[in-house]
Parts: C-alpha cells; structure tokens; sequence
C-alpha cells in the first residue's frame, strides 16, 4: 500500500487510467473529510480562514495515517490524500475472504466520520464516477489555491490601492462558454485592459491579482459556482463592483446575487452596448475615464 501526498489529483487520474482494462479486482474507498469546511462558513471571516483550513487538513492527515495503518499489511494499492482533504483509497482484492476483510476496514474507519461521509464500491462498477471525481478533485485542488491567496493579507489589503492607482480600466470576465466569454472579449477589448477566466477558482485568484474594475461573473461555473466567486470577492473586497451573467431569469437566483453583493444581473445574449452601458456604471471606471480620459474621444466608441 502506497501513501500519496504529493500531486495527488494528478497520481489518482493516472491510477484510474491505468486500471480501466482490468478494474475487477479493486475497490475504492471514500472518506469525504472535504466536508468538514463549508465555503460559506470559511469566506464569512478571511482572517481565520488560514487557521480552519489547517485545522481541517490536521484533521484529515489523522485520518489518512490510522487508514494507512489499518490497510497498508493487509492489501496492495494506494491511499490518496487529496489537496480538498479528501482521503481515497484504491485497493486490489483477491478473493472473497479479501472482500471481507476491506469491508469491516471500511466500517472501522466510517464509524469515525459523520454519516454521509463515506462510500465503498467495486472500481469496475463505478469507473466512470471515479474518472469524473479525479476531474472534480483536480478543480477542488485549485480552490484550495483560492483560498490560500484570499489569505494573504498583505496582498489582500492593497487590491483598493492597486485599482486606484491604475492609469487605465480593468475589466475581467468570468465565463465557461467559449463564444459568450469570445463574444464579450471583442467588444470590451477595444476600449479596456481585459482578464478573461473560464472558471471560478482562477477568477478568486485573478481578482487578487489583478484588482479589476468590474467584473462579469457568469452564475453557472464548474467547480466553484458563480454564487462561490460573489461570497469570495465580497469577502476580500466588499466595494468590488460584480455583475452577474446568466442565461436565466430564476428571481431566486438574481435575489440571492443581490444579497451576496452583486451590483447588476445581465441575461445570456446580451448586446454590445448594453454591456458597454454597464462597464460604464462601475463608479471605479467612471472615475478613471474622468480623471485620465478627460476630452478623450476613444472611450466607449
């Protein structure tokens, strides 16, 4: 039995890849210790955000080390310990008796998580799943990196200063489909400096980053929803001006926006000069086209 700290996402991906002709005779085992942080809860004070991040992941390593030590004498495979915290364990079988023995494992150690935080089944059954969790675990490595940037305090508390002190607008678009985020990339790049991302655990990072002007976040993201990205950036930034793209009208989900934060919500087609429209109510940008493009005649042409 082989411990996987290192890369993890990217070891578990390969490992399914190479047992997809001949996944018979393994088991996977998981134990979700990834819901012991909840995204709402951690975003709610940054300045702690460090401390229940490591305090989880503590958590997690104890875990992992007393499952190791349970399986490692008694079967072949690996146990994956995920950068989200949680632990996976792939493990061959040979016979019945095998079977028996990974089973009442797994109890011991399920006994110790919460109900609901721990699944066991044959790999040749759940393959596809697995294939789909190893993608999911790769965009979950990625918020963790999220969150590691929201608490750099330093960097944090310079995003006001860095945006005053840009000589030009900034805008960033967070889109997953290829045409929209295309689409608005033609019409805003010509007037503005532009950050495009396709997901939301590159924006939280990108807004650090970058401290952009405005920013049009689509609701519906892989990994890290729309309403994720909102909580997050009001988090760090709660003079952020964030507008909401959807492709619906749920009321719910625009009150929801509102209440997060969001400053404006723009239905999926828009047009070109509505999109210019509300660039041009961020009071970031109006204030940087008052004080540096005075007279201009190139500004929202």
């Amino acid at each position: 039995m082989e411990l996987i700290r290192g890369s993890t996402e990217h070891y578990f991906m390969k490992a399914l890849d190479d047992l997809k002709g001949q996944p018979t005779h393994w088991y996977g085992l998981h134990f979700c210790l990834s819901k012991i942080l909840d995204h709402a809860d951690l975003v709610s004070n940054v300045s702690e955000m460090a401390q229940k991040i490591d305090a989880a992941r503590a958590r997690s390593d104890v875990f992992a080390d007393e499952l190791y030590g349970v399986l490692k004498d008694c079967f072949k495979g690996s146990l994956c310990v995920f950068e989200d915290l949680d632990v996976f364990a792939l493990v061959q079988v040979c016979n019945k008796m095998d079977i028996k023995h990974l089973d009442e494992a797994f109890n011991k150690m399920k006994a110790k998580l919460p109900k609901g935080y721990a699944g066991m089944d044959g790999l040749a059954s759940q393959l596809r799943n697995y294939q789909k969790l190893a993608d999911e675990k790769v965009l979950s490595a990625r918020k963790f990196e999220a969150y590691r940037a929201m608490a750099d305090k330093r960097k944090v508390s310079s995003i006001q200063v860095r945006r005053k002190r840009r000589e030009s607008p900034l805008v960033m678009v967070v889109e997953d489909d290829r045409f929209t985020a295309h689409y608005a990339s033609m019409i805003l790049s010509t007037d503005f400096d532009l950050v495009v991302c396709k997901d939301g655990e590159e924006a939280v990072q990108a807004y650090i980053e970058h401290a952009p002007d405005i920013v049009f976040l689509d609701i519906h993201l892989p990994g890290m929803s729309g309403h994720d990205v909102l909580q997050s950036i009001h988090a760090i930034d709660p003079q952020g001006f964030v507008v909401m793209l959807s492709v619906d009208t749920v009321r719910d989900n625009i009150v929801r926006a509102s209440q997060m934060g969001a400053r404006n919500f723009i239905k999926k087609p828009f047009t070109k000069e509505r999109l210019i429209e509300i660039v041009k109510n961020s009071p970031y940008v109006r204030e940087l086209t008052r004080s540096d493009r005075a007279g201009s005649e190139t500004m929202f042409h």
